[in-house]
């Protein structure tokens, strides 16, 4: 009996343990309709699966520090930049495909910020006007991109001056 209760405990710890550790995250609509009722920005990883940045990418997301700001302060959508599956913005059909070219994804990952609305968050960077920000990010810098976007300071800053 001892044993039994032993295995249940070491299994329910196993459980809450992982599901503590889980990065929570959206498909497109999910996320959209999640970020309009939490009234949270959201954060849109374009990624392509079997790219090594992409995958080192999600090393950063899994970290404990960025793993909490992210949850505690946007909606985390993950966009697959050569899905096919198909998404509604802002009253049109698109495929995850055609919404990473929306977006400006030009390589993988690419990190979209969106209004609770839906919007895209456009910042500065070297004083050129964007809507995303590509490329692998240690967490270091990460860190700092999400505090640019949770503090609005994408709306008077140069991002290029935070990094």
């Amino acid at each position: 009996m001892k044993t039994i209760k032993y295995i249940l405990a070491v299994f329910i710890s196993v459980v809450f343990s992982v599901s503590a550790l889980s990065q929570t995250s959206y498909n497109f609509n999910d996320g959209l309709t999640a970020a309009k009722s939490a009234n949270k920005k959201i954060l849109i990883s374009i990624y392509i699966d079997g790219d090594s940045w992409c995958e080192k990418m999600q090393s950063v997301y899994s970290g404990e520090s960025i793993k909490n700001y992210i949850n505690n302060n946007f909606i985390f959508i993950k966009l697959n930049g050569q899905g096919s599956e198909k998404y509604n913005y802002n009253g049109k059909q698109y495929s995850a495909s055609d919404l990473s070219k929306l977006f400006g994804a030009t390589g993988y990952p690419t990190h979209v910020f969106l209004g609770s609305d839906g919007s895209i968050l456009k910042f500065k960077y070297n004083g050129e006007v964007l809507n995303c920000y590509s490329g692998y990010v240690d967490a270091a810098e990460f860190d700092k991109i999400l505090k640019f976007f949770a503090g609005n300071q994408y709306k008077d800053t140069d991002l290029s001056k935070i990094l």
